[in-house]
């Protein structure tokens, strides 16, 4: 017999601590209704549960967004509902107007103070419809991008291309001396123009060791730019969405053999217009088709032939040739645009034959929902509503202050009820789309929640026969303990 190790006693006790523990844990999945409280109850359990927990909470919120969603849209349509109660009461008025009974100026002048009342409350409602301080029927929330033309010898590419290395080629076989050379360039913002001067200070030696040199001297240059003489190349420092970019090279005086580089011009969130044919000109009645505006050519003996609700360019005849003529096309076209679009919304280079249009001038991108758990295309849904005012829906300048003006009125009112009523559509289409969506995310939520139940949560009645058995088993672990105490007291009848 021996007592310095009682190794009953100590088995006892270690069964009694793994019940002990064991009870402890039935408790704790009890208590909490998960069988996962921590990585170490079951670490590939916790690392799926978690990510359907991250999925189903996503979704829950994409249901909260499609309803904002549904709500915007229900306010929108509201609005626009009594824009077209008030177009019909106009095409009324326009009709009563048009009848040869009425005096101008008199009865037809009664009747346009009521369409200019009306005119004036399309605008308020136009400016004054908002969802959560987002105005709505402004044409701020329209998505304005250039599309295709049928001009010959032009593309139109939305959006541009991401700009990378940018290099273009200079070849220059002149010599130094009185020479100068015109660079412009992009330096992520705008275009610039560089100078070079071969007769600048500290300009001398060979062609391309003059050039490389006066390049060195413009500072602005050499910032954005590397040369390279041996290739007699630039190469932007930066790449990316807005890189700095040459545009052209043109000889000013002394130089020849300049080469363009071949690039593609533009900055993020510009659309930019290629005409690749430099003494290509439109002819009449082609269109450009720029931010939901068509732009018509004619020439100023057909000027009044322009097609109804297109804006008119006139072909300026003034130039020694074609590409004369086609540069001041183009210039016209771009006031015309920016007149329309806003300032700043259109440029045009010459040396490039390049027009740039700039959509952040061009008003509101629309909105996006975000009507899924993750970014991908699928899970968000575009909304886009046109100009709703008086001025979006053509009718600003509408008036029927006699019968052949009222009898206009009449088909420029129709156009702008078909515009509204389409404008009704679309977000009545959108919003049934919501609405499905609503119900998709529901089912989707909640059978991954049914999933993630199975993985994480607790059952009960299986947990609670768990803790039954590991307390009998503890009970019975700390009798055995109070035996195995006991045993080494034998010891002592060996001393009566």
């Amino acid at each position: 017999m021996r007592i310095q190790h009682n190794i009953a006693a100590l088995n006892a006790n270690r069964q009694l601590g793994i019940n002990n523990n064991a009870v402890s844990k039935n408790l704790e999945k009890l208590s909490s209704g998960y069988k996962i409280n921590r990585a170490g109850d079951d670490a590939a359990g916790l690392a799926i549960s978690e990510k359907m927990r991250g999925q189903i909470r996503g979704l829950d919120q994409a249901t909260n967004n499609a309803n904002d969603g549904i709500s915007l849209v229900q306010t929108a349509e509201g609005a626009l509902n009594e824009t077209a109660s008030i177009l019909q009461r106009m095409k009324e008025l326009a009709t009563q107007a048009s009848n040869g009974t009425y005096q101008n100026a008199v009865d037809r002048d009664n009747i346009s103070k009521e369409v200019t009342s009306l005119k004036s409350e399309i605008d308020r409602i136009s400016t004054s419809t908002n969802f959560n301080k987002i105005n709505l029927l402004d044409g701020n929330l329209k998505d304005y991008k250039a599309s295709t033309t049928n001009i010959a010898n032009v593309t139109v590419t939305s959006p541009v291309a991401t700009p990378s290395t940018a290099v273009a080629t200079v070849g220059l076989s002149g010599t130094p001396g009185a020479s100068s050379v015109e660079i412009k360039y992009f330096d992520g913002k705008e275009l610039k123009t560089a100078n070079i001067d071969f007769t600048s200070t500290g300009v001398a030696g060979t062609n391309q060791t003059a050039f490389s040199d006066a390049v060195a001297l413009n500072t602005d240059l050499a910032s954005l730019f590397n040369y390279d003489a041996s290739t007699q190349t630039f190469t932007s420092k930066a790449t990316g969405t807005d890189a700095p970019q040459i545009m052209s090279i043109a000889n000013k005086s002394g130089v020849s053999g300049v080469t363009q580089g071949t690039l593609t011009p533009g900055s993020k969130g510009t659309e930019t217009i290629n005409f690749s044919n430099a003494a290509a000109m439109p002819t009449e009645g082609q269109t450009l088709t720029i931010a939901g505006k068509t732009y018509e050519f004619r020439s100023a003996a057909t000027i009044n032939s322009v097609s109804a609700g297109n804006s008119a360019v006139v072909i300026d005849e003034i130039g020694a040739d074609a590409a004369a003529k086609k540069d001041n096309t183009f210039h016209n076209l771009v006031n015309v645009i920016n007149s329309n679009l806003g300032a700043g919304a259109a440029t045009y280079t010459d040396a490039t034959d390049i027009m740039t249009i700039d959509a952040s001038k061009l008003g509101g991108k629309g909105l996006t929902l975000q009507i899924g758990a993750n970014v991908s295309a699928d899970q968000q849904v575009s909304l886009s509503i046109g100009d709703m005012s008086a001025k979006g829906l053509g009718i600003d300048k509408i008036s029927v202050a006699t019968q052949d003006d009222a009898k206009a009125a009449i088909n420029t009112i129709d156009d702008a009820i078909n515009q509204v009523s389409g404008t009704r559509a679309d977000l009545g289409a959108l919003q049934n789309r919501l609405e499905h969506t609503v119900t998709n995310l529901g089912v989707t939520s909640e059978n991954l929640t049914s999933a993630e139940s199975r993985i994480r949560d607790v059952d009960m009645a299986k947990e609670m026969m768990e803790m039954t058995k590991n307390n009998v088993l503890a009970q019975a672990a700390q009798s055995m303990l109070a035996q195995a105490n006991t045993q080494p007291q034998n010891v002592l009848k060996l001393l009566q």
